[in-house]
């Protein structure tokens, strides 16, 4: 086998996306799944698929099996992890990779500073980023009395994205009634929430490769419409943005602050009325969206890699690139637009017409769309097989 073989571990819309980056770029790519079958082993560009034990149900044994499969395979010279479950794991048993393998990746004081969303708030306050006024609470009686002070509407989510939280990334409260009919009681699992002042305006996703420090590459996209009613949620319906020097400049500071290495994506809300700005987070790996800048010559998930390639000496010179982008070209996910109205219509969400007018719009969305997140005519097996799943599990309705 000539060409270098990358591991991919995680099966999300932006490992689709990866896999056919890297595989165009000469890579022999290996894919992962565990009891189920995942949709990324039916890319065309997919050269094989490694199967091991599910990483959430037992980690050491995950952890085991990935020791022997690279003990074996010596041509594999990369790891590209996809999700934060992938990441985490690989940061906590950095012991179980060996020394030739090159894991694409930011350094682990990066990635724990950047998942410690109250810690982020705290940096960007040092550097005079703005952000909505933000508090701790720690039990259901100081969330129900830091509410009456901070007044309505108002945020309230995890500090970790991976702490269950009723299967939302967030929460939006309007009133005083919702809090108790949306949060009657406090959610398991959670050490304490983060309550925040609501920000308007469109959610901006800066996409970037830093070297210690230093950007390579910027993009901006602007996400017009996400799975979610109340905009938060994961994008399906974006739109590559003329980069925002404003936005550019906050980029550079928090990737300075971190020394930050590698590729992210730093989230701010813009409303466009007033001109406000509001830090949100910054994501230390490739964006659930990273399909968008890619079909505008912005391809995050080669540049990740050809970093750790120049990170380690088999290359001379790091990646970068400042060639314009198109302007205003969309990109859409209908896949996730469908999950986000089923959904929604679990939750009892929606009415007959609120119903029809999401199903109206993911249409048009999906008819104007330049192109789509998963969707290709080159290579269409992958997202056929996740159809073909919401069918054979009854996720639609009759």
């Amino acid at each position: 086998m000539n060409r270098p073989a990358i591991l991919i571990l995680g099966n999300y819309c932006q490992t689709l996306t990866a896999i056919r980056s890297l595989a165009r770029a000469g890579y022999h790519v290996i894919a992962e799944r565990d009891d189920k079958r995942a949709f990324t082993q039916y890319s065309r560009y997919t050269g094989e698929v490694w199967r091991h034990p599910n990483i959430e149900k037992s980690e050491n044994d995950f952890v085991a099996a990935l020791q022997r499969f690279l003990t074996a395979r010596k041509d594999v010279t990369l790891i590209l992890p996809i999700g934060e479950v992938e990441i985490r794991c690989l940061m906590r048993n950095a012991h179980a990779v060996p020394s030739s393998v090159a894991v694409v990746m930011p350094d682990a004081p990066t990635i724990t500073a950047c998942l410690d969303k109250v810690h982020m708030y705290e940096i960007a306050g040092e550097l005079g980023i703005p952000h909505m006024e933000f508090h701790r609470v720690s039990n259901y009686a100081e969330l129900q009395s830091t509410v009456g002070r901070l007044g309505y509407p108002c945020v309230i989510k995890p500090n970790d994205s991976l702490t269950p939280f009723l299967g939302l990334k967030a929460m939006i409260l309007r009133t005083a009634a919702d809090l108790h009919g949306m949060l009657p009681a406090w959610p398991e699992g959670n050490r304490f929430l983060i309550l925040q002042k609501f920000a308007r305006g469109y959610r901006h996703n800066c996409h970037f490769v830093a070297d210690r420090g230093r950007l390579l590459a910027y993009f901006e996209q602007r996400v017009l419409r996400t799975d979610m009613q109340d905009g938060t949620g994961y994008g399906v319906h974006g739109m590559s943005y003329a980069p925002s020097a404003q936005l550019r400049e906050y980029c550079g500071l928090l990737a300075r602050k971190l020394d930050y290495s590698g590729a992210g994506c730093a989230q701010f809300l813009v409303d466009d009325a007033g001109g406000a700005v509001s830090f949100l987070e910054i994501n230390p790996r490739l964006d659930a969206t990273c399909a968008v800048p890619f079909h505008c010559g912005y391809d995050f998930p080669r540049m990740a890699v050809s970093y750790a390639e120049y990170r380690r000496g088999a290359l001379s010179q790091p990646p970068t690139n400042i060639s314009p982008y198109p302007i205003g070209r969309e990109g859409v996910s209908l896949w996730r637009d469908i999950l986000g109205w089923h959904e929604a219509l679990k939750r009892k969400e929606l009415d007959r017409k609120s119903s029809r007018a999401w199903l109206k719009n993911s249409a048009l969305t999906f008819l104007r769309g330049d192109f789509h997140l998963t969707w290709s005519w080159n290579d269409p097996l992958p997202t056929c097989y996740r159809y073909a799943q919401l069918i054979a599990s009854r996720l639609l309705p009759p």
